[in-house]
């Protein structure tokens, strides 16, 4: 059944659904690339698949555009994929399964994919549709955006022939998107040592119902961090009571604000009462704490089994120490502009294995100097404990160019369809634009989108009215790219 039949545009929508047919977390993207790749064959265009799964598909000028420089339309086919906890859904083998409510298309507890699939559409269109004026076309779609941007990292320097690059992955219409952060993962890594205990019940202390959210886009945004959330309980428990570590995890994206946490303790037998019955006050004093930011926000506390081994007191002082002090939010706003975040960290995943735990840390900035400050303000924490700690998934970030055609031409198409001002602005999330802009340093660079809500998360949404003003902007905008 093809839900989305009928909407306009029409293609777009079409091959957006065909898109959602097919899973592509990210790392598990062959699938998603070799349809990419099969549909450029088909409409008889040049198409290339490199070794890490990208592709690039070649549209010719259309008469009287022969000597116009060539455009390069740009999106990832990764998407992030989380579920609500009561979900089924599996990311390995099913379909999307698409809602429509009103103006916008969601999922049924699963994130869409908008995030960027809505841009694979738009490119599709663009190449099959052979009514449209335009330059010379690539369509570049990349694998592991949503990851460590690999795809556009390991990208040939030599292979694009355009000078003129539009991102379309950018999630509000009408704001044109001229520089973004770069960013790196920090990855502390504790070492676990048990230790065997006796007449001690286990209990499972869940934090659930938060908001969660893009790290980047929402970070400046009233939302609570299940982790941060999960550590303040742990940490007040711990503080009237001898209680044990036995597991604890929470968050599974580096790029989405935690909306789970779990931890699971051991309690003396003989202080279950007086557990009991403080747990409840705690819950209580959280839950109003938080209730105005997050309004479903749950905390269970559930009784399991006895447990004979837990973590060692030491392992457990460290973890909680680091999860306090460790900054989640914001940590600088630009100084020229309070409104828009310089740089920011996010606690986003904690998780127990078999020899240690370990906790991911999403650094983002617009300044490389702020970066390597808020990187070094988190490692002189880890430093007083015995973790450990590296650090990966570097991204550079996209600084705004004070002279671009490209972008005058965009936002003065923008004011004549729409009688109105296009805002220019620099994101704090992570956009591939700073990997081409190094990589390609000639290239004129835009970014763009239809209004995507609530990203990275199970109430993902995409505005269909949106989508077809800016579908209809962007192949304007190709028409006037002469």
């Amino acid at each position: 059944m093809n839900k989305l039949k009928g909407i306009s545009p029409e293609r777009v929508f079409y091959y957006f659904e065909e898109l959602s047919k097919i899973p592509r977390c990210s790392y598990d993207e062959k699938n998603i690339s070799d349809y990419i790749k099969s549909v450029g064959e088909k409409l008889g265009l040049e198409t290339i698949q490199d070794d890490i799964l990208n592709i690039i598909i070649r549209k010719p000028a259309t008469s009287g555009y022969e000597n116009s420089e060539g455009v390069i339309l740009q999106g990832h086919m990764d998407m992030v994929c989380e579920k609500e906890s009561n979900s089924n859904h599996d990311f390995n083998k099913d379909p999307i399964k698409l809602e429509i409510d009103g103006d916008y298309i969601h999922a049924d507890k699963t994130t869409l994919g908008a995030d960027n699939g809505i841009a694979l559409a738009m490119g599709l269109a663009i190449m099959e549709d052979k009514t449209l004026e335009h330059p010379n076309l690539e369509l570049l779609v990349t694998t592991s955006e949503e990851t460590a941007m690999e795809g556009a990292l390991g990208l040939s320097e030599n292979i694009l022939r355009g000078t003129r690059l539009l991102n379309i992955d950018s999630e509000e219409e009408g704001i044109l998107t001229v520089g973004s952060a770069g960013g790196e993962l920090i990855e502390v890594i504790i070492p676990i040592d048990y230790e065997e205990i006796s007449n001690y019940e286990e209990i499972q202390i869940e934090v659930k119902g938060l908001m969660g959210g893009h790290s980047g886009m929402e970070i400046d945004k009233p939302r609570g961090n299940s982790n941060k959330i999960l550590n303040l309980i742990l940490k007040e428990v711990k503080g009237f009571l001898d209680i044990k570590l036995i597991s604890i995890s929470g968050g599974s994206k580096d790029n989405a604000i935690p909306r789970e946490s779990i931890a699971k303790i051991g309690v003396k037998s003989q202080d279950l009462s007086k557990f009991n019955n403080k747990i409840e006050e705690i819950k209580k004093r959280v839950i109003d704490e938080n209730i105005s930011i997050e309004p479903d926000i749950q905390i269970d506390i559930i009784k399991k089994a006895s447990v004979e081994k837990t973590v060692k007191d030491n392992i457990f002082n460290d973890l909680i120490f680091l999860l306090e002090v460790i900054p989640t939010g914001i940590f600088t706003r630009l100084r020229e502009n309070k409104d828009i975040v310089e740089s920011s960290s996010n606690l986003a995943i904690i998780n127990t294995g078999k020899d240690n735990i370990s906790i991911q840390i999403s650094t983002r900035s617009s300044s490389e100097n702020i970066l390597i400050k808020l990187r070094n303000k988190i490692v002189e924490e880890i430093n007083k404990t015995t973790a450990q700690y590296n650090i990966s998934n570097g991204y550079p970030e996209w600084e705004y160019n004070p002279e671009s055609k490209l972008r005058d031409i965009a936002l003065n198409l923008y004011k004549s369809m729409f009688k109105k001002e296009m805002e220019s602005t620099v994101i704090h999330a992570g956009l591939e634009c700073g990997v081409f802009a190094k990589k390609y340093p000639n290239l004129d660079i835009i970014s763009f989108g239809p209004n995507i809500y609530d990203v990275h998360t199970p109430q993902e949404r995409l505005s269909i009215s949106s989508t077809e003003r800016t579908y209809e902007y962007l192949i304007e905008l190709l028409k006037v790219l002469k």
